[in-house]
């Protein structure tokens, strides 16, 4: 991977040569720093203004891509008039209304009974955090003893294995997320917001920061940019690295600079 400002001589003349840029941004990691809660991860003002700006803009369409729930994510990021797609892809509103892949009542009967048992199992563990996000249940380990990571992944495992072919886990930054078995992430859900565009007209930017954002960038690779916010030294699907939100700002405002003139 390059870091992005330094490979600016081949990427800036992508952005400004395309027709219509496409911004498609993680939020947790990327707009924002990983904090302690996830309920603190407030949307900076510096970012806010930037995708307002480019909101408006006839040359550029931003959508936020999360795997927080989608009213949550339309609370925190609080810019109206874009695309927002919470869930990795089991929810999604834009200008055209809002589209929800929800869970049977059984099925929300089984993953609250999942949660009661994952709660009972995991009480001796101080800083445990659970987080409900409708169909999507994650654990939070991140302010617990650093030790207790293989406690809680056997935790998961053991309580999933009763409910066999009907729930899964995905790992993240201190998280396991438990989802139902269902076909969806990140990179289907970005073809899915592209599919109406032709290659020649278009030109996606992906920015991510996790696990999860991998098969976004997999889903663009050879057809537009994927960026991996964080250290370049790790494996990653990403073709350019930012280290951290700071960086992810001053793109945002170069790409504003570029599509306004």
């Amino acid at each position: 991977m390059k870091h992005l400002f330094e490979a600016w001589n081949e990427v800036e003349p992508r952005i400004r040569q395309a027709r219509l840029l496409f911004l498609l941004l993680d939020y947790d990691g990327t707009l924002t720093p990983i904090v302690a809660r996830p309920e603190q991860a407030a949307c900076p003002p510096g970012v806010k203004s930037l995708l307002e700006k480019l909101r408006d803009s006839p040359r550029a369409l931003v959508a936020i891509i999360s795997g927080r729930a989608l009213e949550d994510l339309k609370e925190k990021v609080g810019v109206s008039g874009i695309t927002y797609v919470g869930n990795h892809g089991l929810e999604m509103e834009n200008p055209a209304g809002v589209h929800r892949k929800t869970l049977s009542p059984p099925r929300q009967d089984e993953l609250r009974q999942i949660r009661k048992s994952l709660e009972a199992r995991l009480m001796p563990i101080p800083g445990i955090h659970f987080e409900d996000k409708g169909p999507i249940l994650t654990v939070h380990y991140r302010n617990a003893p650093r030790e207790s990571s293989r406690q809680v992944q056997g935790a998961v495992q053991d309580v999933l294995e009763g409910y066999p072919n009907r729930w899964q886990f995905s790992t993240g930054k201190k998280i396991f997320e438990i989802r139902p078995r269902m076909d969806f992430d990140k990179g289907k859900t970005l073809n899915e917001l592209l599919h109406r565009f032709s290659h020649t007209e278009l030109l996606p930017v992906y920015l991510g920061d996790d696990e999860s954002d991998e098969d976004a960038f997999r889903a663009i690779h050879g057809r537009g940019i994927p960026v991996l916010v964080g250290a370049g030294t790790v494996p990653s699907a990403a073709s350019y690295f930012l280290r951290d939100p700071s960086e992810v700002l001053e793109f945002l405002r170069r790409c504003e600079g570029i599509r306004r003139n």
